[in-house]
């Protein structure tokens, strides 16, 4: 199924009609989005179909290519940047998620499926998400709530905030913070070079947790029972603890330095340059 709407292009021409399109498809299909600019928002329902909503304007196109298996949609503009196209989806719960732009914000909300974003100038809202998520801008803010899987999320100048996730996470920054909150995994990896991390979730016993910042503090809530072998790095910053820890290892005058919680296990690394590491009780 092909469905394609082009604004006039005649100079001055007016506006063509909103685009509207519903487009059936199977459990587990595969939605891909590609735009240059302005918003995608995807919604859930419990219907069988892609539903595709969208207003075109001054030479965008927008172009909806479908089977029961993969749908496409594509907005360009042939004639300079033009104004954002907005495109509303409606999916199935089920459906995996490819969105790619240049100047485009992401809101999705209610998938089950895969989630993919990647955009240049744009942030990232999704909640909901389960299997691979991979989230990423590079001038605006990524927010993702409630997803499971394998998650990797990353911006280069905004905030990351991750809330009530499950699964192998990696999230890297280079002038932004991050928050990681409710989170259950065995295998975490947070890493910025000009900001903040903040972490709060399990300490599993065999997992591994490595988080990193430049210029910035690093506060880990450690929960009650804990068993893990820490390894602390910093050159010019501060070690604060709101509970008692008994060095195992020192090197380069308190530059590098070790302990054990409980009987060991997890694997915690803390690294900061310059700032100041902090362990805290949840």
């Amino acid at each position: 199924m092909f469905v394609s709407l082009l604004a006039a292009a005649v100079f001055g021409a007016p506006t063509v009609q909103q685009i509207d399109t519903v487009l059936p498809v199977q459990e587990g299909a595969r939605l891909s989005v590609h735009a240059l600019s302005g918003k995608v928002t995807v919604r859930t329902w419990d219907r069988s179909e892609i539903r595709v909503v969208a207003d075109p304007v001054h030479g965008d196109e927008v172009t909806v290519r479908g089977t029961r298996s993969a749908v496409r949609i594509e907005a360009v503009t042939p004639f300079s940047m033009g104004d954002p196209i907005d495109i509303a989806i409606t999916v199935p719960a089920s459906v995996d998620v490819d969105i790619d732009g240049a100047f485009v914000s992401a809101d999705l909300e209610g998938v089950r499926g895969g989630v993919r974003v990647n955009t240049v100038n744009g942030g990232v809202r999704l909640l909901g998400g389960n299997g691979a998520i991979v989230l990423h801008s590079v001038q605006g803010d990524v927010v993702c709530e409630g997803v499971s899987g394998r998650i990797q999320v990353g911006s280069v100048n905004g905030i990351l905030r991750l809330t009530r996730a499950r699964g192998e996470i990696a999230a890297e920054a280079v002038n932004g913070s991050m928050t990681l909150t409710g989170i259950e995994s065995d295998a975490v990896e947070a890493t910025t070079v000009n900001g903040e991390i903040t972490y709060q979730g399990t300490i599993r016993e065999r997992g591994r947790y490595v988080f990193g910042t430049h210029h910035g503090d690093l506060t880990i809530a450690i929960p009650a029972g804990t068993n893990a072998d820490v390894l602390v790095s910093t050159y010019s910053g501060e070690f604060e603890s709101e509970f008692p820890v008994t060095l195992t290892e020192a090197r380069g005058r308190g530059e590098r330095f070790g302990f054990t919680l409980g009987s060991g296990g997890a694997r915690i690394e803390l690294k900061s340059f310059g700032g100041t590491i902090r362990l805290t009780r949840p």
